[in-house]
């Protein structure tokens, strides 16, 4: 069985946690440390004591010197729901090597240093058929995760991005922490990253598009397939038409970036060529996704 990582991988990532923008309460002790008031073995704070507090959490030394009862507070110790959104449409196949495969190899360290922190991982398959959803917990969970991975992305089809994460909204999760890897090109995706922010997630993109996407090496006459809905559309590759798409495609991505930003999600645009390791360092330690 592949575990997708290389040894070198596992040491890069090891000590790493997953640190999102905002605060979510999760459903069991886990250990991370939210803003939540709850009780734990980490001090947050002194409030005033009300009847019906618990006495165990009086502090007996201030009520001895100042005669005036307090509480004290902790910070509640918790999970966090970390969605791995994989596109798995056929899009994510183009390229040399093919953007699933970058998808696939950063869904499995996000993975892993989820799992390592305690974290509640949900991998979930963007545009392949509807799963349920399911949680995965701890270091020994990660070889299930890395079969769930290989087996979906192996599993490519037609999709709508928008649709996929419309559907996914619907099945009314507890919100959480999504890393979505995929290359976005659904003209209705900013709208459906929106919709997910609105409802309570910290929603982060991962955009990976090939070389030839995002710089065209193109000139002629040409007819283009859809690798997805098979659709044909015939073009003149000459200078103005590559920048009319070049300017459609920044645009298309301004407004990713602008839906993931607007509820403290992130946003990153790489290249399907990018090594995981160039990853890791370039963009997601630099953009705030770890802390140790």
């Amino acid at each position: 069985m592949s575990l997708l990582l290389s040894p070198t991988d596992f040491r890069m990532l090891e000590g790493l946690r997953l640190a999102p923008r905002r605060p979510f309460h999760g459903r069991i002790r886990g250990e991370r440390l939210t803003r939540r008031r709850g009780v734990s073995i980490e001090f947050a704070d002194y409030r005033e004591y009300t009847e019906g507090d618990d006495l165990r959490h009086l502090d007996w030394n201030v009520l001895a010197r100042l005669q005036h009862p307090v509480i004290k507070t902790y910070q509640d110790e918790e999970d966090l729901a970390v969605y791995l959104m994989v596109d798995v449409s056929a899009s994510m196949q183009f390229g040399a090597p093919a953007k699933a495969a970058l998808a696939r190899d950063t869904a499995a360290a996000l993975a892993y240093v989820g799992l390592c922190g305690q974290d509640a991982v949900i991998p979930v398959a963007i545009g392949g058929s509807r799963q349920p959803l399911v949680t995965y917990r701890g270091r020994s969970a990660y070889a299930r995760v890395a079969a769930w991975l290989d087996r979906n992305l192996a599993a490519t089809g037609p999709s709508n991005l928008a649709q996929s994460l419309r559907e996914f909204a619907r099945q009314n999760a507890r919100p959480g922490f999504i890393a979505l890897l995929s290359d976005g090109l659904d003209p209705a995706a900013a709208n459906e990253l929106r919709v997910l922010g609105g409802r309570g997630f910290e929603v982060n993109l991962i955009q990976i598009l090939a070389p030839e996407e995002i710089d065209p090496d193109l000139e002629g006459d040409l007819r283009l397939l859809d690798a997805e809905s098979g659709a044909q559309v015939e073009l003149t590759a000459n200078r103005d038409a590559l920048r009319v798409y070049a300017e459609n495609l920044r645009a298309h991505n301004e407004g990713l970036e602008s839906a993931c930003r607007r509820f403290g999600g992130r946003y990153h645009l790489v290249r399907s060529d990018t090594a995981l390791s160039s990853l890791i360092r370039d963009h997601l330690r630099p953009g705030g996704w770890f802390q140790k």
